[in-house]
């Protein structure tokens, strides 16, 4: 069966209509927090959800390792894979990730589908607040337990890049680098949270930057301008990078948006290099802060 490429986003109006066909996609409520403490099916899925949706959680999947500094590892290929079937997720289905918060974890969701070679995966654009907006119900009844199914993954490397990687596209400058942190207090460092820094010719476009007022992506041109304005080619090779690999995603559905399809992300992201890296390619200039 030849499973075509599908849309990045779709709209709550194309969603409300999909629901009720025979075919309907797997809804994912992908809602999370980083405080390890909060119950994401607790505090968002539970007291509110699109009926039908199963809840995606981001923590059982990848859980902090107490070696490692990476906040949120990218998981293994079979607890991936387990997981998937567990939802009953095929190879088949059209998988529709969304969230109730700012699409953080919506992204993240919608790459690792990617990353484990599931094309047939979507976000809502807007999420759950885009949703409410245009009038549709939300619901707190469970959804009913799918069957197991016979999900395989397929690991697409090219997709993902570790440590090493990284330190061999700054030292040899093999790729652009995009930055999806908050300027201040991210790619820069304030003088009330000093761990901020960059890596060397990394350039920065925050995660809002990536959405419209409303919460919704923004359209191809508005990206395009985006790009140019940040000095980025899409033509050339180019990595993302954030904090613990959550907002990177963005970036990278930005590029799939814009005809690139394999652009990676630096999972183990600042947290990561900012303990790591050689302290030459740490770079901590408050003063000269861009705007």
């Amino acid at each position: 069966m030849t499973i075509q490429r599908v849309a990045a986003l779709v709209s709550s109006g194309w969603l409300r209509k999909s629901l009720l066909q025979a075919s309907r996609p797997v809804l994912l409520d992908t809602s999370w927090v980083p405080e390890p403490h909060i119950d994401g099916h607790k505090e968002f899925y539970s007291k509110g959800h699109i009926s039908g949706a199963l809840y995606f959680d981001l923590k059982k999947i990848s859980s902090k390792r107490p070696d490692s500094p990476i906040d949120c590892p990218v998981p293994d290929p079979r607890t991936f894979r387990d997981y998937a079937q567990e939802l009953g997720i095929r190879n088949g289905s059209h998988v529709v990730v969304y969230d109730s918060l700012n699409s953080r974890s919506s992204v993240r969701s919608w790459y690792l589908f990617r990353l484990f070679g599931h094309d047939n995966v979507s976000m809502l654009n807007g999420g759950m607040k885009q949703w409410q907006r245009e009038g549709n119900d939300v619901t707190r009844d469970p959804s009913e337990a799918p069957e197991r199914s016979d999900f395989e993954v397929r690991f697409r490397d090219d997709l993902l890049v570790d440590f090493k990687g990284m330190e061999d596209i700054v030292k040899n400058k093999r790729a652009q680098i995009v930055d999806t942190r908050p300027k201040s207090g991210g790619f820069y460092p304030t003088a009330e949270d000093k761990s901020g820094g960059h890596m060397p010719g990394a350039k920065s476009i925050p995660f809002t930057d990536f959405f419209n007022e409303d919460g919704t992506f923004k359209a191809d041109p508005d990206l395009k301008q985006m790009m140019i304005s940040a000095g980025i080619d899409m033509t050339k090779p180019t990595v993302a990078t954030c904090q613990r690999g959550m907002t990177a995603c963005a970036m990278v559905m930005a590029a799939f948006n814009l005809g690139n399809e394999k652009l990676p992300v630096y999972n183990g992201s600042w947290l990561e290099w900012s303990v790591l890296a050689d302290p030459n390619h740490v770079i901590r200039e408050p003063q000269r802060m861009q705007t």
